[in-house]
């Protein structure tokens, strides 16, 4: 699968000199519904459904109730309350209990870090607008099995997983049992990003203990050679910007093709120019 990611000459220039990557803290991203449950998962994953129905039902005085039934409904509504605190579930860092649902779900997204790619072998126009940042910037072409071999170990985690980004409806949808689904999938209006993301993170974690991580970001050391197949340069960059860019690679050390953008291609007017193109792409 071929993957791309745009960035401006500073985040470029970053990669090369120190061989890194940058992870984001999951905490750190703009959409709200991001790594948070949807509304049927909720209710599955949290007792706070159960206890207020539990609550009213089971422990507020019911009307014209003898003694006796009030001491079964006491009875029933201790022994729901005793499962719904023995009731757990799953998170990429271990079981927790399903009253501290709220608190949990925010504190996985402090401890998760994740740096995200575009699936695509064509450029993306509305990429360039969003993520180039600058009009001088440029867009790293590489595969999945590229991404994957040129990452390094880190000690900051014990885990480094890759994933394509799900795009649902956090109204009506169920995530799958994974653990990991509710911070790999995103609301269906970011859709056109066709997201694959790395996530990172200390499966050791104790997020009672601690629920937030002081680190917005974190360095992964990759290997530029393995990583980067070829770099395009952005449409709306200025004609010394490629040069620029060849310069860099080559005071690096790293030999790749440096292209420009298709969306820069002017129209074919006349045969004239369709000879020239014909021989520039052919004697490549």
């Amino acid at each position: 699968m071929t993957l791309q990611r745009y960035m401006d000459l500073p985040k470029l220039v970053s990669l090369l000199q120190d061989k890194s990557i940058y992870l984001s803290k999951m905490a750190e991203f703009d959409d709200a519904l991001e790594g948070g449950l949807t509304v049927a998962d909720f209710f599955n994953v949290s007792n706070a459904p159960a206890n207020l129905d539990n609550a009213i039902s089971g422990f507020l005085p019911a009307i014209n109730e003898d003694s006796n039934e009030r001491q079964e409904r006491l009875h029933k509504a201790k022994d729901t309350d005793s499962k719904l605190r023995k009731r757990t579930f799953q998170t990429p860092f271990g079981r927790y209990p399903c009253d501290d649902v709220e608190k949990i779900f925010p504190a996985c997204k402090q401890w998760l870090y994740v740096n995200c790619w575009h699936q695509s072998s064509h450029e993306c126009s509305a990429m360039w607008k969003l993520y180039g940042n600058d009009k001088n910037s440029v867009c790293i072409f590489t595969t999945t099995e590229k991404l994957k071999n040129s990452i390094s170990s880190c000690k900051s985690f014990n885990k480094i997983e890759f994933y394509e980004v799900n795009y649902i409806s956090h109204i009506d949808e169920i995530f799958p049992e994974e653990a990991i689904s509710p911070f790999i999938s995103k609301s269906k209006p970011y859709s056109f990003e066709k997201e694959f993301r790395i996530v990172a993170w200390d499966s050791n974690v104790n997020l009672s203990k601690h629920d937030v991580s002081n680190e917005a970001g974190i360095l992964v050391r990759i290997d530029p050679e393995t990583l980067i197949e070829k770099l395009v340069v952005s449409p709306h960059s200025d004609p010394w910007f490629k040069s620029l860019v060849k310069n860099l690679c080559d005071k690096f050390g790293l030999e790749v093709n440096v292209a420009d953008s298709e969306i820069r291609t002017e129209a074919l007017e006349n045969i004239f120019d369709v000879m020239v193109y014909y021989e520039t792409n052919n004697s490549k």
